[in-house]
């Protein structure tokens, strides 16, 4: 806890008082300070940094540490390289993905599976899958879960590991309140669980506008780009390889570019949402996942309390 209020103050941020906060309570089993949870399900190590960084940012800026941050990833991310075998390019994603989560002081972790193991690549919706990811939403009790859309678009291309994370997500969302849908890992079974709200961020692969609420990140551009950067194997290696196949050599990479690339990402990101500006903003939507009743207009207002900074549609 001490290492990530450090980091923080050493790169501008602004920790509010928590001294007030000192009752603990148990919500779905698990013994907490009054704080907000929030966690992130992502297909790679650095999905939720293009697109949910920065709210994380935000919320550790706001709350301090009265707000708990988890980032959990589906596929240990083994092919996302051209020269390092699966087993090195996941190691040294596991250590990239620590690194930038240090950053905004949220815990990181790669799904297990049912049967103890990990997904090396390639994200399929099985019972083993589905049942580890029920266990570590159960297990971690978020208010809020982010999670990559389920792309309705037949001719829009999507990522393997993003389509199915998200119909993942969506498929535990209802069993998350069902004691037994699956084997309860490492705990005691819980017979009652709130279930959280979810909500969905815009997929660079789908990039599909559906959005309730945004949030502005330009504040927290700096260090957004800091924890990008921690994930050197994709920015500096298997970005440029996987998007220049159609060229004989891989182009060098250069920081001023890729700088200048990040910034027209956000910027295409506020035109795609009907925004011309070159502020850096991240937009979310409301899902109705894990109950019928959950819409738009009945978790609006918990949001609005939850996260006082959004600016809605």
């Amino acid at each position: 806890m001490l290492l990530w209020r450090f980091r923080w103050m050493m790169y501008g941020g602004r920790l509010p008082s928590s001294k007030n906060v000192s009752v603990r309570i148990r919500r779905n089993g698990v013994d907490i300070m009054n704080e907000l949870r929030v966690m992130s399900v992502m297909a790679h190590q650095d999905d939720f940094e293009f697109e949910a960084a920065g709210l994380f940012l935000q919320l550790r800026q706001y709350y301090g540490d009265r707000v708990k941050l988890k980032i959990l990833t589906t596929s240990r991310g083994g092919s996302g390289h051209y020269l390092h075998d699966i087993e090195t390019t996941a190691q040294i994603r596991e250590k990239e993905a620590q690194a930038s989560a240090a950053i905004v002081g949220a815990e990181y972790e790669n799904l297990t599976q049912l049967d103890g193991s990990h997904i090396p690549a390639q994200v399929f919706c099985d019972r083993n899958m589905l049942g580890g990811l029920w266990n570590a939403i159960r297990a971690f009790a978020p208010d809020y879960v982010i999670a990559p859309p389920i792309s309705t678009n037949p001719l829009a291309g999507i990522h393997i590991d993003h389509q199915h994370t998200a119909e993942a997500v969506r498929l535990v969302a209802y069993q998350l309140g069902v004691p037994n849908a699956y084997p309860t890992m490492n705990g005691k079974r819980l017979l009652r669980f709130k279930l959280p709200i979810i909500l969905n961020c815009i997929d660079n692969y789908a990039k599909e506008p559906i959005w309730h609420f945004r949030v502005n990140v330009d504040a927290f551009r700096k260090q957004k780009m800091r924890m990008l950067r921690c994930h050197k194997s994709q920015i500096e290696e298997w970005l440029p390889f996987v998007h220049n196949l159609d060229k004989a050599k891989i182009p060098p990479w250069s920081a001023e570019e890729w700088k200048k690339q990040t910034e027209m990402h956000h910027i295409q990101r506020n035109q795609l949402c009907g925004f011309e500006s070159e502020q850096w903003q991240e937009y979310f939507a409301i899902t109705a996942w894990g109950g019928g009743g959950w819409n738009e207009s009945t978790h609006s207002g918990q949001i609005k309390k939850d996260f006082p900074f959004a600016e809605w549609k």
